[in-house]
């Protein structure tokens, strides 16, 4: 659309809240101003107009005091000059920008006839400054960074805010008091922050009869830690610190609803751990070693003889944890504290079992920690590889070779330096020895995969755990992926500079105006009119990009579409044609969940294990070696207590009458057959075997 502004002075040039004189047949196109509106990935960078104003008593003053121009020496101006200006035409839309003095023409060479101007749009200035910028740089995301811990983890849960201080561990109050403490900017629901559970590609298991091999998160060797969990952080909260690093504001009755108190962003990078300053949660303390042939295998094990594994062919050492030539393992798990953590690992052993002429000889493999300098073991038994040796032996005799894996969860200090060493108790009668590695076989490996405490106490940082993608995630694809999720318009405010308006496309609709453009139309010319309902699509589907998350790749595999895609069909518009797809740079997922346990990992209250005895007879109840049930103390049970078979309180052990404690003492308690609560002890179990009063 072109305009001229000879027409009732429609068009106006408004530079520092002065308008500034035009020439009456000057020419102006606004047809591709306001495509911005509707994709910020759009935005009009070609939004510069070069236009010449008159040299009106106006515009000299105007030019003369911001540009220091002479009329005696008019080609010397300040060129580097730009001041705030916006077009208006005739109320209907109004651009903010900047405008900047190009040229100055004289007439005769005595009298100033015109100037040349350009102005430039704040829109592809905004645009500019979005592509230039990713989430990991935006520095108004550190004041959320704070003390990586469970306590903060846990915090975070209950909705309190993290108040914002800067981080100095020097100045950090008790380990139970740091971290999330007060409110945010006056902001008084607080969760600006919110931890997450998340696999980070390794393996969750809630339930507690797994086998062997395999660690459940409800008991001590399985138990959740820090990197377990992932940061993230409330969406407005995340567009604030964008506009602040980009000197832009906003303003959005939409972003400002309460459902937005509840809309996070998951801080997450992938099946990757949380970035943590000062220690590399991927790589620290991880380890494969191996023997070699020759030097140490074949190792003949004697009953109760503990030796080194002398695992001293290094396969992987990413963080260099392996200190010397003889396999010395020195785990470091950041500066901030020295501790202890559990280390979770995977040995694998090729072993060769002789000498056992007796049936019920067998070998239990124990390993151990060697503490260096300080000489110190603690043990490890091999339960699962001891079970399949001793499930093999116990029905024949003879030679045996093995090649058998596990996992085992085994504890570590900071700093401390370490050797691996290995023996076996010989059960049952006869010869016996174990040969790892028989005839120099070198398959045997121990791995360390990871240090549960690692990086506790050190900071985290926001900036660096945000999305990251393949090379980065600028401002200009985050927000607009939000503009695309939520149908928003997002434009210049008419009289605030460097400030933008947030709204849903039909807030933004209804504070439209009709208008007459009859007015700068020549009538007499053809006209082309296309009816809106035309112009409609028959389908449109709504949607973000397929996660590459297991359960969302799951999600897509059983039910056939994405998960949170949404789809819509025109049946009343008989004209409408063709589909319309909006699909946004998101990922989304359904919400992960630990396996077994259909609840969200951090809303279980763990309840106590312990070994005990339900039957409905007293004979029964004290001939019973016991099972493992829960309760909510924090040693055995007693009167009052309800037990139940699962740790997080969802099924009540009843049908019961009599229940003991077979491990701690010969009482036996009645028992609630509808509820599973222990009443009084009545009872207690004989030499027998039966119950006495």
């Amino acid at each position: 659309m072109a305009v001229q502004s000879g027409r009732d002075k429609v068009f106006k040039l408004i530079a520092r809240g002065t308008e500034l004189d035009l020439f009456q047949d000057e020419t102006i196109y606004l047809s591709n101003n306001v495509t911005g509106l509707f994709d910020l990935g759009k935005l009009p960078s070609d939004f510069t107009r070069q236009i010449t104003i008159p040299g009106t008593k106006k515009n000299n003053d105007f030019f003369q005091h911001v540009y220091d121009i002479s009329i005696d020496e008019p080609y010397l101006f300040q060129t580097n000059t730009k001041v705030i200006a916006q077009f208006d035409f005739d109320g209907f839309y109004v651009s903010q920008g900047y405008m900047q003095l190009e040229r100055v023409n004289l007439l005769e060479n005595k009298y100033i006839e015109s100037y040349e101007v350009s102005i430039f749009g704040l829109l592809s200035s905004f645009k500019r400054d979005l592509q230039s910028i990713t989430l990991n740089e935006v520095s108004n995301f550190n004041k959320y960074n704070h003390e990586f811990s469970m306590d903060a983890i846990t915090t975070s849960w209950s909705g309190s805010s993290y108040d914002g201080s800067p981080y100095s561990p020097s100045a950090l109050p008790p380990y139970n008091t740091r971290a999330f403490t007060s409110s945010l900017d006056g902001h008084n629901l607080g969760g600006e922050i919110v931890y997450m559970l998340t696999d980070s590609g390794k393996q969750h298991a809630y339930q507690a009869s797994l086998p062997n091999n395999l660690f459940g998160i409800d008991n001590t060797e399985g138990l959740l830690v820090s990197q377990d969990f992932k940061p993230a952080m409330r969406l407005d909260r995340v567009i604030d610190a964008i506009f602040d690093e980009t000197n832009y504001t906003y303003e959005s009755t939409f972003l400002s609803e309460s459902r937005f108190d509840n809309t996070y962003v998951l801080l997450d990078r992938g099946l990757k751990y949380p970035v943590i300053d000062g220690v590399d949660l991927e790589t620290a303390g991880q380890i494969e070693v191996g023997p070699i042939s020759g030097s140490s295998v074949p190792l003949t094990l004697s009953d109760a003889v503990t030796q080194s594994l002398s695992f001293t062919n290094v396969y992987d050492d990413p963080s260099f944890s392996i200190t010397d030539a003889t396999g010395t393992y020195t785990p470091f798990m950041g500066e901030t504290i020295q501790f202890s953590s559990n280390g979770r690992g995977e040995i694998k052993l090729n072993l060769k079992v002789t000498g056992s002429s007796n049936p019920t000889a067998y070998p239990e493999l124990t390993l151990y920690r060697s503490n260096d300098p300080q000489p110190g073991f603690i043990p490890y038994k091999l339960d699962y590889i001891n079970d399949v040796i001793k499930r093999d032996f116990v029905n024949s005799s003879g030679d045996r070779e093995y090649t058998l894996s596990q996992e085992f969860n085994i504890v570590f200090n900071s700093g401390s330096s370490y050797d691996f060493n290995i023996g076996f108790d010989k059960i049952g009668t006869g010869a016996l020895n174990v040969i790892i590695g028989p005839e120099g076989n070198e398959e045997s490996r121990l791995k360390i995969n990871t240090l549960n405490r690692l990086g506790d106490l050190n900071q985290i940082s926001m900036a660096s755990n945000m999305p990251f993608g393949t090379s980065g995630i600028t401002l200009l694809d985050f927000l607009t992926s939000v503009q695309k999720k939520f149908n928003l318009q997002i434009y210049p405010s008419k009289t605030k500079p460097r400030h933008f308006i947030i709204e849903t496309f039909n807030n933004w609709y209804k504070q439209g105006k009709v208008k007459n453009f009859d007015k700068y139309m020549d009538l007499n010319q053809r006209i082309t009119v296309t009816p809106a309902n035309n112009l409609g699509v028959r389908e449109v589907e709504f949607g973000d990009t397929l996660d590459l998350d297991f359960l969302a790749q799951d999600f897509n595999k059983k039910n056939n579409r994405e998960f949170g895609k949404s789809y819509f069909r025109d049946t009343q518009n008989f004209f409408s044609e063709g589909k319309l797809e909006v699909k946004t740079g998101l990922g989304v997922s359904p919400l992960r969940y630990v396996a077994g346990s259909g609840r969200e990992g951090f809303a279980v209250t763990r309840l106590t294990p312990f070994t005990g005895t339900f039957a409905n007879s007293l004979q029964g109840v004290c001939l019973d070696e016991g099972s493992t049930y829960y309760f909510s103390g924090s040693l055995y049970p007693g009167n009052g207590d309800i037990i139940y078979y699962d740790s997080v309180g969802d099924n009540p052990v009843t049908g019961y009458d009599f229940f003991t404690l077979p491990l701690v003492s010969a009482d036996v308690w009645d028992v609630n057959q509808a509820t599973g609560q222990l009443l009084t002890i009545e009872y207690e179990c004989g030499g027998g075997g039966g119950g006495t009063s």
